[in-house]
């Protein structure tokens, strides 16, 4: 897994798919949806999460008949998204997921947030608060 996608890379390729296309309105738009596919398939292979259909738009999923639910589910999801780009603590999990409707009590996320931890999906770190007491923060690896 990159760091980093290989932009470069990526705006060749979409403009190679999009030469062939004549009007420039047309190519602009072509260009810009290819691109943007291209770029989730590249963000999903970094966090190792499968990709959104390439026919819908990026950040929107149709859940999957296969795909894991509840807690654990949800916070994969997270993972997929870069919510855990920055260290997160477990109350601020919990506030996201009731932003996207999963209101799950504080005490049903720890038990999945470590397994996800044992599985090296997400990395637990030790932080301090403002008074004084410690927590743990959650981030990517």
């Amino acid at each position: 897994m990159s760091a980093n996608p290989d932009y470069a890379k990526l705006v060749s390729q979409a403009e190679k798919a999009v030469s062939g296309v004549t009007d420039p309105e047309l190519k602009r738009v072509a260009f810009q949806k290819v691109l943007d596919d291209l770029l989730v398939l590249a963000a999903s292979d970094r966090h190792g999460t499968k990709a959104a259909s390439p026919r819908r738009k990026a950040g929107t999923k149709v859940p999957d008949s296969k795909a894991r639910r509840g807690p654990q589910g949800y916070i994969t999801e997270l993972i997929g998204d870069g919510f855990f780009a920055k260290p997160k603590t477990i109350a601020q999990v919990k506030a996201e997921l009731e932003n996207r409707g999963h209101h799950i009590p504080i005490t049903s996320l720890s038990g999945p947030l470590q397994a996800l931890c044992q599985k090296r999906a997400l990395r637990r770190q030790k932080s301090k608060i403002s008074d004084g007491k410690q927590t743990y923060a959650y981030s990517e690896w």
